[in-house]
């Protein structure tokens, strides 16, 4: 072999191993996603993301069209490479500036965020936007609660004391006794609520 074409071959595999790309299209039809990007003007074939997890855990936020992305590519080889996560650019900036907050920020104006100096977990969801927890197993909150709406539920609610339904039967079943006609007050109830 020729040691000039040798050298060249090397620098064009070492030139290859981490490049910046855009996201062209994606295929989330499979069971691995795949994307094909673009370096500069060459186009790549169909490349799997990474994903943050995929073993026994598994965790599903594919790359999107349009995403600038790290593309990994051992032996410099693109047709072998992987993506990688993305990276902030002009047109989408960065969507917090403190190491303090975890945020995600989701393209209909849903924002997930954590402050962990303040302590503060907050979910907005966009007008409209509804929210479901199944927990076969049960909700515990410790700590107060304020809801400002209404308050619907299909089985009884309790307190300390009894449910709202041994309150409803108790008020539906008592009498007063001494009722005298005129400006008089009936004595208590027989039975306390």
């Amino acid at each position: 072999m020729n040691l000039a074409f040798e050298v060249t071959e090397l620098h064009r595999r070492l030139a290859n191993m981490v490049l910046l790309a855009k996201v062209i299209e994606a295929d989330y039809s499979g069971s691995i996603p795949k994307a094909k990007v673009v370096v500069g003007e060459i186009t790549s074939a169909w490349l799997p993301m990474l994903v943050s997890r995929a073993g026994n855990d598994r965790s599903w936020w594919p790359l999107e069209i349009g995403e600038q992305v790290v593309v990994l590519s051992p032996s410099g080889e693109l047709t072998q490479g992987v993506v990688l996560g993305s990276v902030n650019q002009q047109s989408i900036p960065a969507n917090g500036n403190s190491a303090d907050h975890h945020r995600i920020t989701y393209s209909d104006g849903a924002v997930i965020e954590y402050d962990r100096k303040a302590h503060h977990l907050k979910a907005v969801l966009p007008s409209g936007a509804s929210t479901q927890l199944i927990s076969e197993g049960g909700v515990e909150i410790v700590g107060d609660v304020l809801v400002k709406g209404n308050i619907t539920a299909t089985q009884e609610i309790k307190d300390h004391t009894r449910s709202m339904q041994a309150d409803r039967d108790i008020y539906n079943a008592h009498t007063h006794s001494g009722i005298k006609s005129g400006p008089g007050s009936t004595a208590p109830p027989n039975q306390s609520q």
